[in-house]
């Protein structure tokens, strides 16, 4: 607006701060603390004087503008913070203004959004709706901060919905957070064209959202709780998959397990509306499942139901429930026998038990009791071959077993031995896919670097399970890899939706498409989240902290933060250790990270170079005129067959490498198909049975053809040497 008429939008934004602006903040008892530019800081010793004022100033103002051509309409966000603050002579900051500030970001043109300080406090006492985004991740803010929009439609008055974002938005969410007691209030908006930190807005979510909590288990087998959990699952998955309804991950429902919690607590907590709760009671071949389902905003039952039958019948039983529940909530169905029998499921009622059974044990999260969850899933597998969903949590547990020795030890297993269980074991699931196959697929495109089909292997995972979030933190690595960080982003607050708790792994994704799109103080802050200094509270820690060292290491490089990013190398070393890798160097970082497009990977090399990361291992390093660069290393290599030798075990070293990157290689018994691809002066090459590789390639000046050792090819834990024979 300024760009087209400088004096007439200086003088409209001066007549709206006079005309409107400081006769309002009066009214409501407010002070003018000062103009910045465009902006306004405002403060409020009432939180609710602060939200009413912000109300009226944004209705007022759409009345204004009705009146003016588009050009001339001035549309401002209104942000409101409940917060402590710092007061310096007629000034005020701190994080109380900063959050008010990061409020501002996220409201729509011509809306109001609150921290969840606010809404706490003023959710009953103004004849307004609110929306709940969850958790939101904000510049400069340690901690997570909940998130509100303020909904002027007197049809939503004194509610509140739930909402989620459109798959590329909200590109701020990466950094993690940390919330105060706060006392007053600061109160700040700035117009839409100064949309800070590139969010964008997200579209109202209508849809009634749902979170299935833990049915209780009343059998007097209390060993049976695996069976009340398991159809808390199931109803979970069900319900997600009708149309038009928004479901919470089962993670988010189980926090609240064992909990008493009101009604009202658990909608703010999870931004829903609808809960449903019950219990499940079995004795012999007989069961009873009560049901109910609550709307928070009344605290009153929608629908309640006693379900009774045997054991056998236990399918129907769930079909009717999610039926039931869909004609309360006024929806349409689809069959659930139908969705199930293209995700995995098993109609056997024994395999179905076993399963559960598994499900629980694997849950606990601890290797003693893995072993025994895989006895379960073997069972039900035995029981029905096509059961799809107990060949992925096999394929899944064998898979992380065979990373290291220790974690193959578990099942007294070696390496290569969990290697071969996990491949074959996806193999099966394949034939019968779920969401957890598919899930396990885009992690093994995107090591493969193809994350183009990644990305079309977690879609299909949300489509069926939309209620988990680890599909969209599936999607959101496929899309970092694939060069679309900021749509990676997006994907992160999905899951944030479903399960608003952010885990070390989010954050690490988070980190990674900060860093991706350049904006390594963010990529830092959410690194530092993966917490690699705290005790692991699960197995799944170490994969977070571990290659989110490695990032940060790097975002230091690029920040010229040496101290800290050789503090960061220190803190890896452990983390190392247990991945065996004696050394992290560049090349170590060019196998983690398989992104499709070089500029993403050199990002990160050009930061450990920057933090004195030695590109190659110690005593690798080649005189750099015996360096082959890209170019050389694609004619020496691409149309060509070259024979050699393992320089540490003596095996056979064949590679056959056709024009397009195709790759045959033998080394000792070991034999398999890939690709390879130059990228900048490395070779990586992607082999399905063992993962990709990268090295460099240099000329050995005491090599000669007929040792087929004048060239060396050097990779993170071995080197080959080799002559071109064809």
């Amino acid at each position: 607006m300024s760009e087209v008429d400088e004096e007439g939008t200086r003088v409209r934004f001066h007549a709206d701060l006079h005309q409107l602006f400081e006769p309002k903040i009066a009214t409501h008892h407010g002070r003018l603390v000062k103009t910045m530019g465009d902006g306004v800081l405002v403060e409020f010793h009432s939180v609710v004087d602060a939200v009413h004022c912000a109300v009226e100033l944004q209705r007022e103002k759409a009345e204004r503008n009705a009146a003016l051509p588009p050009e001339q309409r001035m549309v401002f966000r209104i942000g409101v913070n409940l917060g402590d603050i710092i007061v310096e002579g007629e000034d005020i900051h701190g994080d109380g203004v900063n959050i008010a500030h990061r409020m501002q970001v996220l409201a729509e043109p011509g809306g109001v959004a609150i921290s969840g300080t606010t809404y706490d406090q003023v959710r009953s006492k103004l004849t307004v709706g609110y929306l709940a985004l969850g958790e939101r991740m904000v510049k400069n803010i340690a901690e997570p901060i909940r998130v509100y929009r303020v909904l002027l439609d007197p049809a939503v008055e004194r509610s509140t919905i739930g909402a989620t974002s459109t798959p590329r938005a909200w590109a701020i969410f990466a950094a993690a957070m940390g919330i105060a007691v706060f006392l007053l209030a600061a109160l700040a908006w700035w117009q839409p064209w100064q949309a800070e930190d590139d969010a964008s807005v997200a579209l109202v979510d209508t849809r009634p959202s749902l979170v299935v909590l833990p049915f209780d288990n009343l059998s007097d087998d209390k060993e049976q709780g695996y069976l009340a959990d398991g159809i808390t699952e199931d109803l979970t998955t069900e319900l997600a998959r009708i149309p038009g309804l928004f479901v919470i991950s089962r993670n988010a429902a189980f926090t609240f397990k064992n909990r008493a919690s009101l009604p009202s607590e658990v909608s703010t907590q999870l931004g829903v509306r609808y809960i449903l709760e019950g219990s499940v009671r079995r004795a012999g071949a007989e069961m009873r499942i009560n049901a109910k389902l609550i709307d928070s905003t009344t605290s009153g039952n929608v629908w309640a139901e006693r379900l009774d039958g045997a054991w056998s019948d236990v399918f129907d039983l769930q079909d009717k429930m999610v039926g039931e529940i869909a004609t309360a909530l006024k929806l349409r169905l689809v069959t659930s026998h139908q969705v199930a029998s293209i995700a995995g499921g098993t109609n056997n009622l024994a395999a179905y038990e076993a399963y559960l059974r598994g499900r629980e044990l694997e849950l606990r999260e601890r290797p003693e009791d893995w072993v025994e969850a895989v006895k379960y899933y073997e069972r039900a597998l035995a029981l029905d071959r096509a059961f799809g969903n107990a060949a992925a949590a096999l394929a899944w547990m064998y898979r992380e077993a065979h990373w290291t020795e220790e974690r193959s030890q578990v099942f007294a297993l070696s390496q290569d031995e969990a290697r071969s269980k996990a491949d074959a074991y996806f193999t099966q699931a394949a034939k019968n896919p779920s969401p957890g196959y598919y899930t396990l697929l885009a992690g093994k495109l995107n090591m493969m670097q193809r994350s183009d089909e990644a990305i079309a292997a977690a879609e299909r995972a949300i489509a069926l399970d939309a209620s988990d979030p680890s599909n969209y933190e599936s999607l959101s690595m496929a899309m970092i890899f694939n060069g679309r960080a900021e749509d990676g982003l997006g994907y992160l607050d999905a899951a944030a939706r479903v399960d608003p708790a952010w885990s070390r792994w989010r954050y690490l994704l988070a980190g990674l498409a900060y860093f991706s799109m350049n904006r390594f103080e963010q990529a830092v802050v959410a690194l530092e989240k993966t917490a690699p200094e705290s005790k692991e509270t699960s197995y799944w820690d170490f994969w977070s902290s571990y290659p989110g060292l490695m990032v940060l290491i790097s975002a230091y490089g690029q920040l010229d933060r040496h101290a800290d990013a050789a503090a960061a190398r220190e803190r890896l070393k452990p983390y190392l250790a247990q991945a065996q890798v004696p050394e992290y160097t560049g090349l170590t970082a060019a196998v983690e990270f398989p992104f499709k497009n070089y500029v993403d990977l050199e990002r990160v090399l050009a930061g450990l170079r920057k933090a004195g990361v030695p590109e190659l291992p110690d005593g690798f390093n080649p005189k750099p005129e015996d360096r082959l660069d890209g170019d050389a290393i694609r004619a020496l290599l691409f149309g060509h067959e070259i024979q050699g030798r393992n320089i540490k075990t003596g095996e056979a070293y064949r590679r056959v490498t056709a024009p397009d990157g195709t790759t045959v290689i033998t080394v000792g018994e070991w034999s398999d198909q890939g690709s390879s691809k130059v990228e900048g002066d490395i070779l990586c090459s992607v082999y399905p049975t063992r993962g990709r590789f990268c090295g460099v390639i240099s000329r050995n000046p005491d090599g000669t053809f007929a040792q087929r050792n004048e060239y060396l090819f050097s990779l993170q834990l071995d080197r080959h040497e080799f002559s071109v024979v064809k």
